[in-house]
């Protein structure tokens, strides 16, 4: 969200890259840690506060969902010019609706939702057709350092890592010396 409000500001280019932040994380899920639902308990959060500030609905979960079928989805969508449509019916269906984003049918049903064949997306998810893309992206943001969701790099110079709030942005452009094109 505030990287869409920076896109307002500056001319950028996002390209959503994948990434995986519990790649041990087996195809039914794995309970949340519990340092996590603890955090989530706190009527303070920082990121629950920003949510309800923003007029967003973020669901608890007790299950962290693989994303793995998820990453390829994005990857098939890229291939048909939907990533972000498809990249916007994943966040939503993740922590909106609290779903499953290993689930086909989460899948298949953000697909349609965002202009793509649900049957042609299952078909090539079940081929593996790009799992490689997948985990070649994932292996390049290791050793490019990255080790947090989400991550922005801007100018393959400067990131940065975390949910942050938008004048965290705008100085990281001020520091590449950008001036806003808007």
């Amino acid at each position: 969200m505030e990287i869409e409000k920076l896109g307002k500001e500056y001319d950028l280019t996002v390209d959503w890259r994948p990434f995986f932040l519990r790649p041990e994380t087996p195809p039914e899920g794995s309970p949340l840690p519990a340092y996590v639902r603890e955090r989530m308990k706190d009527p303070n959060d920082p990121l629950k506060r920003r949510a309800e500030r923003e007029g967003l609905k973020m669901v608890r979960r007790d299950v962290v969902p693989s994303t793995r079928r998820a990453h390829e989805a994005a990857e098939f969508a890229k291939a048909r010019g939907k990533l972000e449509p498809m990249n916007a019916e994943l966040l939503k269906a993740y922590w909106t609706e609290g779903k499953d984003l290993y689930s086909f049918d989460v899948l298949r049903e953000a697909a349609a939702k965002a202009g793509l064949d649900p049957d042609e997306l299952q078909r090539e998810l079940e081929k593996g057709t790009y799992r490689a893309a997948v985990e070649d992206g994932v292996r390049e943001a290791h050793e490019m350092g990255i080790h947090a969701v989400p991550t922005f790099i801007f100018d393959d110079r400067l990131a940065v890592q975390g949910a942050q709030e938008l004048p965290v942005f705008r100085l990281a452009m001020q520091q590449l010396g950008a001036k806003p094109s808007k």
